[in-house]
């Protein structure tokens, strides 16, 4: 048994240091006031709720598939269905997720532009999703990002690794531009110059006990 000679009480654990004075704790045996940890015994969680959503949402993307081969058709509606299937489940498992919230709508945000994407390919008119949804979609989310960091300072650096990401992401408007495939041109060069400034600014406006603290939170 660990003894702390300050406080004179005994722990009844592995501890090294006490939790009231911070001292270095010896062994002895003599009887002194015992600080005893009870057993604490987790309780998993059922995610059988969870699980039976999957199965319904596997199960309604099936069946869409089987309706489209029957019918005879390219599997365009069945592709929007399973789509949705798959983002509703992606939505129900980052909202569970514990995970900070500008995090979890950083992953939605994706979810959206992805899913959108996709139901624009199924139907042959991918441009509102690529032109419009995409850049605008990014834009909005890095602005939104950005003032949340200019009025909570002193808690920065829990959206930075958001806004980070979102920034590189906002870049790829601008090569599908150069590359021709977007139809409408304001929207990806608004993307990509408001992604290039927010970048050059995480690179040279923090401070340096602001980019300490980056360092150290995020271990680089």
């Amino acid at each position: 048994m660990r003894y702390c000679k300050t406080c004179q009480i005994n722990y009844d654990t592995n501890l090294e240091h006490c939790l009231l004075c911070g001292g270095d704790l010896k062994f002895d045996s003599d009887d002194h006031s015992t600080y005893k940890f009870p057993e604490v015994t987790k309780r998993k969680k059922s995610n059988f709720y969870f699980r039976f959503f999957i199965f319904l949402n596997i199960i309604c993307a099936l069946i869409t598939m089987v309706i489209d081969f029957i019918s005879g058709s390219n599997l365009s509606w069945s592709l929007i269905v399973t789509s949705t299937n798959v983002y509703s489940i992606l939505f129900i498992f980052i909202l569970l997720n514990p995970n900070f919230w500008a995090s979890k709508l950083t992953k939605l945000i994706l979810s959206s532009i992805l899913v959108a994407v996709i139901i624009g390919l199924s139907i042959n008119d991918y441009t509102w999703a690529v032109d419009i949804v995409f850049p605008l979609t990014i834009v909005s989310t890095m602005l939104l990002l950005t003032i949340l960091i200019l009025t909570n300072r002193k808690k920065w650096y829990d959206y930075f690794a958001p806004l980070f990401i979102m920034s590189l992401i906002g870049l790829i408007p601008g090569l599908l531009l150069i590359l021709d495939v977007t139809f409408i041109h304001w929207p990806s060069v608004v993307s990509f110059l408001y992604s290039s400034i927010t970048l050059l600014g995480i690179i040279f406006l923090p401070s340096k006990s602001s980019r300490e603290e980056f360092k150290r939170r995020f271990h680089i």
